[in-house]
């Protein structure tokens, strides 16, 4: 999948392009980049040009006006959605009213920790993504959804991307998490428009040292 920026907006540029056709190869590809490098603005343009997650967020409306930014070269006949503030049930901001807040959980995970609740909806969204996979021909974008999550249930996130890898689809993760990272093995650092081992990058960016993962 290749991505060029028609219009500036927020922090792009017209021209920018990032190609993120090595997904293709190894699967799954952890986006990296500091606050505000506009790694997310990106793919909430693409979530407007197409989406399949049938999401009842407050928030795609300003998607599809980005959308108009960009333009698209990809494969897939599915792309799919998640962000953890803008499609959690949890946050009573994208709930539109009380009984949409009911009946997606929402009353029930908010007697749970912030962590256990999103990875609540987490599992909601793959069980109700699953069916709908085309094997070979699905993206998934996780949106830093691994945010307020406890190692274990970190854990659990990795493993929910290596099913989705084992069913053949594609999958790319925003996040700021390092191990999370070191766990994908290679990340795609936007502002350098470059892919690289998750180790190096931690190591230039932090000073710390992770062990690469063996295959």
């Amino acid at each position: 999948m290749i991505i060029k920026v028609k219009n500036d907006f927020r922090n792009l540029k017209a021209g920018d392009k990032f190609d993120f056709s090595v997904i293709s190869d190894i699967k799954a590809i952890c986006v990296v980049g500091e606050n505000g490098c506009g790694k997310s603005s990106i793919f909430q343009a693409l979530r407007g040009l197409k989406n399949d997650s049938k999401t009842s967020s407050l928030y795609e409306s300003d998607f599809e006006k980005l959308a108009v930014n960009i333009e698209v070269e990809h494969k897939y006949e599915k792309i799919f959605y998640y962000d953890n503030v803008k499609d959690d049930g949890q946050n009573f901001m994208v709930g539109f009213d009380a009984v949409n807040f009911v009946t997606s959980g929402g009353l029930e995970n908010s007697r749970r920790s912030h962590g256990e609740g999103s990875l609540g909806y987490l599992a909601k969204f793959i069980h109700e993504t699953t069916p709908k996979i085309v094997a070979g021909k699905t993206l998934i974008v996780f949106d830093e959804v691994d945010n307020g999550f406890s190692i274990k249930n970190m854990s659990k996130f990795v493993n929910v991307i290596n099913n989705l890898m084992h069913q053949n689809v594609e999958v790319i993760v925003i996040s700021h998490n390092p191990f999370l990272m070191n766990d994908m093995r290679m990340v795609y650092d936007f502002e350098k428009k470059d892919l690289e081992l998750s180790s190096r990058y931690i190591k230039e960016q932090t000073g710390f040292i992770l062990n690469d993962k063996k295959k």
